[in-house]
């Protein structure tokens, strides 16, 4: 018994510690929630103004984008109204994805976060090429390296466009973002009812590209499809289909202690 406890212990110590913040800040918010993407504020710096802690699973647990196709259930109901503003600070200059990773630390310490995950099967939506020769529509272009407005973002993930993107007025820009940029800003409310519902990117090109949809958003009686829009401007259909997606369960959760 004697070794086997040396044994154990041996393999703790030898075990790689947690990603964690060096500092680290919760408070309850007296904001609205936001529900945007969340960026670091610097190279070690994470900070979150106001997000319910469902909100800040899909920031900590997701890809950093919209996260629109993972789906987050379970958990107390405050866990869905109640807002936290939340800082860490890292002892050194961080990717965006480690310290989302120490945000999944201080999750599950200050809130005792459990939870499960797991991918599922369903009916959903698949955003594909739509001609049979791959060609793409006259509003897409491969992305030159350089943004439409502003510097380049620094950290290159797969999820988010390197440059400022999003809906505006008349349409959506996406520069320097990839399919799966386009399918998450599709499942964003602004355009989930009028596609039906959050489509998931399937058309298996990787590369990054200038994306520009002209559409009004929500729009008049007499305006097209946003699924037509889209056929037409971007090459690209939406398709009913069986699809995989993440799923996040919160089996429990307290209150934190806030600072």
């Amino acid at each position: 018994m004697r070794i086997l406890a040396a044994a154990i212990a041996i393999m703790l110590a030898q075990a790689p510690a947690r990603p964690a913040f060096e500092a680290a800040t919760i408070k309850l918010s007296t904001l609205p929630l936001n529900p945007f993407p969340v960026t670091p504020v610097a190279p070690n710096r994470l900070r979150v103004e106001s997000q319910s802690l469902l909100q800040l699973i899909y920031t900590a647990y997701g890809n950093g984008g919209f996260n629109t196709a993972m789906n987050v259930s379970g958990g107390p109901a405050w866990a869905r109204t109640t807002g936290f503003f939340v800082e860490g600070v890292a002892a050194q200059k961080s990717t965006p994805q480690q310290l989302r990773n120490m945000l999944q630390t201080l999750l599950e310490d200050r809130f005792a976060l459990k939870l499960r995950r797991e991918m599922r099967e369903g009916e959903g939506l698949a955003l594909m090429v739509d001609r049979a020769d791959g060609t793409l529509g006259p509003k897409i272009r491969p992305w030159s390296g350089t943004c439409l407005k502003g510097a380049v973002f620094e950290f290159d993930e797969p999820s988010r466009p390197r440059c400022s993107s999003g809906y505006r007025p008349g349409g959506i820009t996406i520069d320097g973002g990839t399919f799966i940029s386009a399918a998450e800003l599709l499942g964003l409310p602004q355009s989930r009812r009028l596609v039906g519902g959050v489509p998931i990117d399937r058309t298996g090109l990787t590369g990054r590209y200038t994306m520009e949809l002209d559409y009004t958003f929500p729009p008049p009686p007499d305006a097209p499809s946003l699924s037509t829009a889209i056929k037409e401007q971007w090459g690209l259909k939406i398709v009913p289909m069986k699809v995989e997606y993440p799923a996040i369960v919160v089996e429990s959760a307290e209150l934190p202690t806030t600072d």
